[in-house]
């Protein structure tokens, strides 16, 4: 029996190169499903032809059956062939930018990011991170 859970937040994978979510693959006895999740999406299920108006939350799959269950604690069965379940994000994502305020590090630090002091005084020879800096102390 495999389970699946939908939540008002989804773990989104994104393309690091394109900026754009990836397809996550389930692989599950004689169903595959891909799926694209964002905060955003909108999930419609349709069983035997006919839309539910209701909003999915989970999935349980046992041998060639699906057990639908929604918000209202209300679930359908009915064979996998039977059922679709589409995520749609055509619309914009609602993160615009990502702001952040980088902090130098103050003092010196060995390149474990150990704390070792406020100045490079005294230190032995080698590599050291001094005020977000690479220093090379001979």
């Amino acid at each position: 029996m495999e389970t699946i859970e939908f939540y008002q937040t989804f773990i989104i994978y994104i393309n690091t190169k394109t900026m754009k979510p990836l397809k996550l693959i389930f692989g599950l006895g004689l169903l595959a499903m891909a799926v694209t999740a964002q905060a955003d999406s909108k999930v419609t299920t349709v069983i035997n032809g006919q839309t539910i108006a209701k909003d999915l939350t989970k999935l349980t799959f046992n041998d060639k059956m699906v057990t639908l269950t929604f918000s209202d604690n209300t679930s359908e069965t009915a064979e996998m062939g039977l059922v679709a379940v589409t995520l749609d994000h055509s619309g914009e994502s609602g993160i615009k930018e990502i702001l952040a305020d980088p902090k130098k590090q103050k003092g010196v630090y060995n390149l474990k990011g150990q704390y070792l002091g406020e100045k490079p005084d005294g230190l032995s020879q080698g590599i050291y991170i001094v005020n977000g800096q690479k220093v090379y102390v001979k």
